[in-house]
């Protein structure tokens, strides 16, 4: 006794998926992007501002296939504002001493500093957070669209 089995649905099935994949290809490609600006925007809106140098160097670079990004600044205290710092000493690279301006106006030298370390300030992480909230239900949606042709 032998079983018969109709494997022509299957057969289908794989096909339908198989054309699927390019269409969601293209579908989360304009997920991640919008992810990835609205991670940049929200990054920007967050950041501390003293000179707005690091908020003016927040950006994204995006995966070859365009399923992928990073987000974040390329001014080089961007994670120390981020993740904060510890207690530190500060020495002079090119000088014999530091030199700053105190709130009397008066010229300070010093040849190091105790600095107490900053306290985090996030706000890419938040950014990436919010950004990425509702990636769930956008994803549900595209995977309905793709699969309902």
């Amino acid at each position: 006794m032998g079983a018969e089995w109709d494997l022509t649905e299957v057969d289908d099935l794989i096909e339908h998926l198989a054309a699927a994949v390019p269409k969601t290809e293209e579908l989360c490609s304009v997920v991640v992007r919008k992810t990835a600006f609205d991670t940049v925007a929200g990054g920007q809106t967050r950041v501390a501002v003293d000179t707005g140098h690091l908020k003016s160097t927040i950006g994204v670079d995006f995966d070859n296939d365009g399923l992928g990004f990073e987000a974040g600044p390329t001014a080089s205290y961007g994670a120390h504002v981020e993740y904060g710092t510890k207690p530190h000493i500060i020495r002079p690279r090119n000088a014999k001493a530091l030199h700053w301006v105190d709130e009397h106006g008066d010229d300070v030298f010093a040849r190091l500093v105790h600095h107490p370390g900053t306290a985090p300030q996030p706000y890419m992480r938040p950014a990436f957070d919010e950004a990425t909230a509702p990636l769930p239900e956008i994803l549900a949606q595209v995977g309905e669209k793709v699969l309902r042709g």
